[in-house]
């Protein structure tokens, strides 16, 4: 970056790092915003102290948004049950282990004998193996269940957080403003601070490539992505 390497705590990639931080909370695509905090606390002590001036308004928004899914009806007590049904998962496949090592392992074997479940070893094996599955499975569809529920919420208050919303894209705005006005002073490569946003509507840049990225591979899913680049 402008004839030296990029790191973290450099305040002009912490700047690119916060313009992607607020794209990605007005997708609703929650994060820590003490995470968030950290990147735009580096920007404090530089010349664009002033987007950091920025963070300390738009926080309560952020916090808004990143709060949002525990307002849907019925998420906290099932987010609860998943959480406790991954611990469940845990134990069954330990459980798994432990139980085919039992049959396999010389040490173990020898210790307890070479048909330490009276010749049911194949049946309790299959049993755990269901349970494993299933489990899995039961806690892949309680995770489906929750994300459908955020997201019929989201859409039911649409109007609500628009608001908020709207000040992440101001926000983005006015630092992809001084990022693109970096670029241009230094004479640096523009595809050098090219960025993977969720939104293309921000003054300010321009777009290099969009895309619908897929699920598990194979399956585009309903929003894009859009490669983009800075501009004064």
């Amino acid at each position: 970056m402008f004839g030296r390497k990029k790191t973290e705590d450099d305040p002009l990639t912490a700047l690119a790092r916060c313009i992607i931080f607020l794209d990605d909370i007005r997708a609703y695509r929650r994060k820590d915003p003490e995470m968030i905090d950290k990147s735009f606390s580096i920007l404090k002590k530089s010349k664009y102290r002033e987007h950091y001036d920025m963070w300390v308004k738009l926080r309560p928004s952020v916090e808004k948004i990143v709060d949002m899914p525990s307002e849907a009806p019925g998420v906290k007590q099932m987010i609860r049950n998943l959480a406790w049904m991954k611990v469940a998962n845990r134990i069954f496949l330990i459980f798994l282990v432990v139980f085919i090592a039992i049959q396999i392992v010389p040490v173990w074997r020898n210790a307890l004998g070479d048909d330490p479940f009276a010749g049911k070893g194949f049946m309790y094996t299959a049993i755990a193996v269901l349970l494993v599955v299933f489990s899995l499975n039961l806690a892949t569809v309680m995770d489906y269940r929750i994300r459908k529920r955020i997201i019929r919420f989201e859409n039911e208050t649409t109007n609500e957080y628009a608001q908020h919303r709207e000040k992440m894209k101001d926000g983005v705005n006015k630092m992809m403003r001084t990022l693109g006005r970096e670029i241009e002073r230094t004479k640096s490569a523009p595809s050098s601070w090219s960025l993977i946003l969720y939104f293309s509507d921000y003054d300010h840049m321009a777009v290099e490539k969009q895309w619908k990225p897929k699920s598990i591979g194979l399956f585009k899913k309903s929003y894009s992505h859009y490669q983009i680049v800075p501009k004064p």
